[in-house]
């Protein structure tokens, strides 16, 4: 019977070790969508920056974009600006991407939501009338860099597909932040800070 009880026990304990090893590796390839941490960016000057612990350096801002190399913990990579959550960086002569919360930036961090509720308001105060012909009127905008395409209003809904760097899309309307738009045929939703109406 200890036997047996002790082949059960050692096998749990095994289990939970595998289960946490397989979490923190996760965490440390630098896995984790940086879509958690939009909300807000760095306000800091292009310098030389240090990688808090191991990351991936990837050819666009998304955690399926293709993988440049990885950055190991301490190593110094040349940070040019953050982007809601996305850094963009110089590595090995070429521009690449990686999550800001893997990165020592020293700057001061902005909340991009103070800001929106501010522009709500003030546009509350002009006439009726011309907000709504404003949200109604359609219109062709550019991905500032690649971008998921989803279903719904959230960051975890279904992905439609990929707009890329420059690529055009027409907007039907904006709510909230996100901006319902018009792709391959399909209805489907944009993070507004990611499109450019120039």
């Amino acid at each position: 019977m200890n036997n047996v009880m002790n082949r059960k026990s050692t096998k749990m304990v095994v289990a939970a070790g595998l289960a946490l090893t397989l979490a923190f590796t996760t965490v440390g390839a630098g896995t984790i969508s940086a879509d958690a941490a939009q909300t807000t960016k760095y306000i800091a000057k292009p310098q030389m920056v240090t990688v808090k612990s191991d990351v991936k350096v990837r050819a666009g801002e998304s955690t399926k974009s293709k993988v440049l190399g990885i950055l190991k913990k301490g190593e110094k990579v040349y940070f040019v600006k953050d982007d809601y959550g996305w850094s963009k960086v110089t590595y090995k002569g070429k521009t690449g991407y990686v999550g800001t919360r893997y990165l020592n930036i020293p700057g001061k961090q902005v909340d991009s939501k103070k800001a929106p509720v501010k522009k709500a308001s003030t546009k509350k105060v002009t006439p009726t009338k011309k907000t709504t012909s404003k949200a109604q009127a359609s219109k062709t905008v550019t991905a500032k860099t690649a971008v998921n395409v989803r279903a719904s209003q959230s960051t975890t809904s279904k992905v439609l597909g990929v707009l890329k760097k420059g690529e055009k899309v027409t907007v039907v309307k904006e709510s909230r932040g996100w901006s319902q738009v018009t792709y391959k045929g399909k209805t489907g939703y944009v993070a507004t800070q990611f499109l450019s109406t120039k």
